[in-house]
C-alpha cells in the first residue's frame, strides 16, 4: 500500500485531515467510511477538531457498544434487541454513564446470561473478558465465583459475593477490569498492544476516574501509534466492509438487519473474497449505486482522482491515473470496471 510519510510525522492534532485520516477515523469510530456530506465538512479541518466532532456523536457510542457486543459474542441469536441496552449510547454521549457501567449493563442482560449458561461458563467469561484473568491460574477464585453464582457467600476477587449479580458487579468494577479495558480498546484502535507500563498507569487512572475513558481515546487517536495505523492501513472486518461498500457507492448505510445478514454469510466462509466481489458487483448493478456511464463523465481524470481518494484514501499515481482514466472514458461501462477493480483490491479491504 502506498504510504504518505507525512501521516507519521505531522502533529496529529494540528495537521489538516486528509482522506486517509478521515477514512480511518470514521471506520474506527463509526464503523463505516465518511458520508459525502461528512467528507465535505471535515476534509481540511484540524484533526483534533474532527476527533472532537466525532466524539460528540451518539453514532460513535453506538458503534462502541456494537464493538463491545461483538467482543462478548452477543451476535446472531444472542444479539440484544429492544432492551435497556438501547439507551446506553445516548447516556454515554451525555456523560450520564461510564464505559465500565455500560459493560456492567451488558453483563446483566438476558442475552449475556443466555450466551454463557451455567456457573462455570458464566464466571469464567466474566473473569476473562472483564478482567483479563486466566482462570487456569486462578481456579480457587473461579470456584468461589461459581459458589456465589449459586447463592453461596464467599470473598470473590477481594469482595463479598453471594449472587450472580454480585459476581458481575465485583468484576465490572475491579481495578483489573479498568486496566484490561484500556488495554484492549487501545489495541482495537491502534492495532498494536499497549505498552505494559502505559496500560498500568492508564488502568489506575480509569479505576479512579470512571468517566475519563473518552480522554484516553482522544489521546490515543492523536498518538504516533494511531498515526502508524493510519499509514499502514488495517483490514476491515466483514461487517465493516458491508457498510463501507454501500457508503462508498453512494448508498445510505445499510440497516442493522442487512449488515448482520451479509456479515453472517461472509463470516461463514473460509475465504469471503468471492462473496465480497459478488456483493460489490450486485451493488454496481442496483439503482442508486450504479456507476455513471463513461460518456456521462465530463472529466474522467478528475473522477478517477476523486474515486481513488474516497475509496483508498490516497491520490492515484501518474501511471494509475493514466490507465484508469483510459478505462473510465472508454467503453460505456468503463466507470463500473474502475470501481469494481478498486473495490475488489486488497488495498480497499485494508483501509
Amino acid at each position: 500500500m502506498p504510504v504518505d510519510q507525512r501521516a507519521t510525522t505531522a502533529s496529529p492534532g494540528a495537521a489538516s485531515i486528509d482522506d486517509r485520516w478521515l477514512r480511518s477515523l470514521c471506520i474506527d469510530l463509526l464503523g463505516r467510511p465518511p458520508l459525502a456530506e461528512e467528507r465535505q465538512a471535515w476534509l481540511g479541518q484540524p484533526r483534533g477538531r474532527v476527533i472532537d466532532d466525532l466524539w460528540s456523536l451518539e453514532l460513535t457510542w453506538q458503534h462502541w457498544l456494537e464493538e463491545q457486543l461483538y467482543f462478548f459474542m452477543l451476535i446472531d441469536q444472542f444479539r440484544p434487541v429492544g432492551t435497556s441496552l438501547d439507551e446506553v449510547p445516548g447516556r454515554l454521549q451525555r456523560g450520564a454513564m461510564s464505559a465500565a457501567e455500560a459493560l456492567h449493563r451488558i453483563a446483566l442482560s438476558t442475552s449475556f446470561d443466555l450466551r454463557n449458561p451455567g456457573a462455570d461458563t458464566f464466571v469464567t467469561v466474566v473473569m476473562e473478558q472483564f478482567c483479563g484473568i486466566e482462570v487456569q491460574s486462578s481456579k480457587r477464585e473461579l470456584e468461589i465465583g461459581k459458589g456465589a453464582y449459586d447463592g453461596r457467600a464467599g470473598v470473590f476477587m477481594g469482595s463479598r459475593a453471594e449472587s450472580q449479580s454480585d459476581v458481575v458487579e465485583i468484576a465490572a468494577n475491579h481495578k483489573d477490569a479498568a486496566r484490561y479495558l484500556v488495554g484492549r480498546e487501545y489495541e482495537r484502535l491502534t492495532r498494536t498492544p499497549m505498552p505494559k507500563r502505559e496500560r498500568a498507569r492508564a488502568g489506575k487512572r480509569l479505576y479512579r476516574e470512571a468517566y475519563a475513558f473518552p480522554d484516553f481515546v482522544k489521546a490515543w487517536l492523536a498518538s504516533d501509534a494511531y498515526a502508524e495505523r493510519v499509514a499502514r492501513g488495517a483490514p476491515m472486518s466483514n461487517r465493516t466492509w458491508v457498510r463501507a461498500v454501500h457508503v462508498d457507492l453512494g448508498a445510505p448505510p445499510p440497516t442493522a438487519e442487512t449488515t448482520e445478514a451479509l456479515r453472517s454469510a461472509l463470516d461463514g466462509l473460509g475465504d469471503p473474497a468471492p462473496l465480497r466481489s459478488t456483493i460489490a458487483r450486485m451493488l454496481l448493478e442496483a439503482e442508486g449505486t450504479k456507476a455513471p456511464r463513461g460518456p456521462e463523465l465530463e472529466d474522467a481524470a478528475a473522477w478517477v482522482e476523486d474515486v481513488f481518494k474516497r475509496l483508498l484514501g490516497r491520490a492515484a499515481t501518474d501511471e494509475e491515473k493514466s490507465a484508469f482514466t483510459g478505462v473510465a472514458s472508454g467503453a460505456g461501462d468503463g466507470p463500473t470496471l474502475v470501481l469494481y477493480t478498486l473495490l475488489s483490491s486488497p488495498e480497499y479491504e485494508s483501509s
